[in-house]
């Protein structure tokens, strides 16, 4: 009969926030003595990219050759490591282990991506002579508190227009002049972006609706052999819609697109970069191309309190979970404003983010400690209004 191991953490769903704490037992339950080098609990938050690309040039005899390129890069945010068993005989039963791991503020958050991912992992490793060692892992995903309300710029509105001829030219038929508002540039994840297309139609067509789309897109840089970026884009909402303007007509549109369990923005310096975009398309149905808006979208962690409507509450969660309050500051009215209060907020829900299946294999690891398929949870609210 095999060793097994359960992990028992202080927060059941094994989601954490920056800055605060992991603790938990480890329950080993072994059915022989093992001859041990050493037994630790090892928690490691990394990040990785890699790809590969294969190139083939001619020669001068008029073969061909296939080189290839393997790009990486290799990040390492956290590595705690703690003995607990030293040298000797761990003998057969059950074995119980604590611990206690404090996560720095600036860890970045999980994610997987086609060609990286963000990961940590808490493992109990045993040390054997002469053998392969045994090791038990427990992933766990890792949130870096991003509070819209911190910066000014998240609150206003954005506003983007463009003017299309009706056809081409030198039949035109007219202009159309669209603009797409919305009333703030970040939001959380549960929250509803909502819009407003301001069409002028001076054309002799009538427009013949529109589509909405919202995207991210992860960029991954590599810095060995040298500095190189991929991308991919995943759409994770999409709508049509029928409604149309008359000609020489004007109207104004109102809708609005959800926001799904999705990991918040990341910085640009980061080996994986998250960005999002809501992009609207008029359909003319003409022989003219559809005018395309798009507005970079800012995802969060904490909603903006503008964006709460008064009759409306953060929907709660388990009574452990709880949003860790940001440092405060050294002394009130430096640099700004003091942060909001956390304390008048409940806690989001956590779910799985959509399109999560990540085909990025780790092949560092041998296939015996692999993790493969990890999802990680992100914060979601209930808030079904984005805007005033």
């Amino acid at each position: 009969m095999p060793s097994t191991c359960r992990f028992d953490l202080n927060k059941p769903n094994a989601t954490y926030f920056s800055g605060e704490v992991i603790a938990g037992t480890i329950t080993l339950n072994t059915s022989s003595d093992k001859n041990v080098r050493d037994v630790s609990i090892i928690f490691l938050g990394e990040g990785k990219v890699k790809w590969e690309e294969s190139h083939s040039t001619s020669n001068s005899d008029g073969s061909s050759s296939t080189s290839t390129t393997y790009y990486r890069t290799h990040e390492v945010y956290v590595n705690n490591n703690t003995m607990v068993h030293g040298d000797g005989v761990l003998p057969v039963g059950t074995h119980t282990y604590s611990f206690n791991i404090p996560l720095p503020w600036e860890c970045p958050t999980s994610c997987e991506g086609k060609y990286g991912h963000v990961r940590y992992e808490i493992s109990l490793k045993i040390n054997r002579y002469y053998r392969f060692d045994n090791v038990y892992k427990r992933p766990v995903t890792i949130i870096k508190t991003i509070d819209l309300n911190l910066c000014p710029a998240y609150k206003l509105p954005l506003a983007l227009e463009t003017i299309s001829s009706a056809c081409c030219w030198p039949c035109s038929k007219g202009k159309i002049l669209c603009t797409l508002k919305i009333p703030f540039g970040a939001y959380a994840p549960g929250q509803t972006i909502k819009y407003a297309l301001h069409i002028v139609n001076q054309s002799m067509d009538d427009t013949e609706g529109y589509y909405v789309e919202f995207s991210k897109k992860m960029i991954f840089t590599a810095r060995s052999p040298r500095h190189k970026e991929r991308s991919s884009k995943d759409v994770l909402v999409t709508r049509s819609f029928n409604e149309n303007c008359l000609r020489l007509a004007n109207r104004i549109i109102e809708g609005e697109i959800y926001i799904p369990s999705t990991p918040p923005t990341t910085e640009r310096s980061s080996i994986i970069c998250i960005a999002y975009k809501l992009k609207v398309t008029l359909q003319l149905g003409c022989c003219v191309s559809n005018p395309v808006m798009e507005v970079p979208i800012i995802i969060g962690t904490i909603p903006l309190r503008e964006s709460i409507p008064a009759n409306r509450t953060m929907m709660s969660i388990a009574e452990d979970h709880v949003v860790p309050t940001a440092p405060e500051l050294a002394e009130a009215g430096v640099g700004g404003d003091l942060p909001p209060s956390y304390n008048e907020m409940q806690p989001p829900t956590f779910e799985e983010a959509t399109r999560s299946n990540s085909p990025f294999i780790d092949t560092d690891i041998d296939e015996r400690n692999r993790i493969v398929g990890f999802k990680p949870l992100y914060p979601m609210y209930n808030l079904p209004y984005g805007g005033k």
